[in-house]
């Protein structure tokens, strides 16, 4: 992957290499690739779909378009995964926050400074992307990055209404002098709020998803099991 990388850097456009940098910040960057690198997965998925196509044309006689598609789904596969992973991403980030945003808040209205809440939400709170995040705000803070900067800078990775909401808060906040406790209880009660209604949008939405696995698998399986004993009954009688 790594010759294909090399390569890759030399052909790729600049609008590719700044998309893909920026998603896969989002996403959390888990296999830590740079845009060339991804491109090289593509390139790689295509390459594995190919041979697995030309296999199959080859052993059960598959059409040779099977051959096409199964290249381009590979080469596609990796925004498939990387999709998943900004979603799942975000998911964790929005279920996080409203407790992460209380006990910031219990801390800062307790008197510490901003540095020394956010330290307390790093060893204190739940394990997951969003502490990762203040962790990474923690680490510019102490490099002398000012908390404005630390702050868009958690927006730009997390690339989410919320977080954006939470950080333009609080450096509205520190430029108008106001204290920051009370920005945080007003964000900290928004989230949750917030977090509540898509709970409340889900349980609404349930019904409806489970009437596709009710109607083609429970339901087909209890009409067999009511109904097969009495056909086989009936067939039994008759001869």
């Amino acid at each position: 992957m790594q010759v294909l990388a090399v390569y890759n850097q030399k052909i790729i456009s600049e609008k590719f290499r700044e998309k893909y940098k920026q998603r896969l910040v989002i996403s959390g960057n888990p296999l830590h690739l740079i845009p060339a690198e991804f491109l090289a997965l593509k390139e790689i998925g295509a390459l594995v779909g190919l041979l697995f196509g030309f296999f199959l044309v080859l052993t059960v006689q598959a059409n040779i378009l099977f051959t096409l598609f199964l290249a381009i789904g590979g080469f596609f596969f990796p925004n498939f995964w990387l999709n998943e992973m900004i979603s799942k991403r975000k998911h964790a980030i929005f279920i996080s926050l409203p407790f992460s945003m209380d006990l910031l808040t219990l801390v800062v209205e307790a008197g510490l400074n901003f540095t020394a809440a956010i330290e307390e939400v790093v060893d204190k709170g739940q394990p997951g992307p969003l502490r990762d995040e203040f962790a990474r705000m923690l680490q510019d803070l102490r490099l002398g990055v000012s908390m404005r900067d630390a702050l868009k800078g958690m927006a730009e990775r997390t690339n989410m209404f919320e977080i954006r909401s939470f950080t333009s808060a609080l450096i509205q906040a520190d430029k108008l002098g106001t204290p920051l406790s009370e920005a945080l209880r007003v964000q900290a009660d928004i989230r949750r709020t917030e977090r509540f209604q898509t709970a409340e949008k889900m349980a609404q939405e349930s019904p409806v998803k489970m009437l596709f696995p009710l109607l083609f698998f429970i339901f087909p399986a209890v009409f067999i099991i009511l109904l097969v004993p009495i056909i086989l009954k009936f067939m039994a009688e008759g001869m």
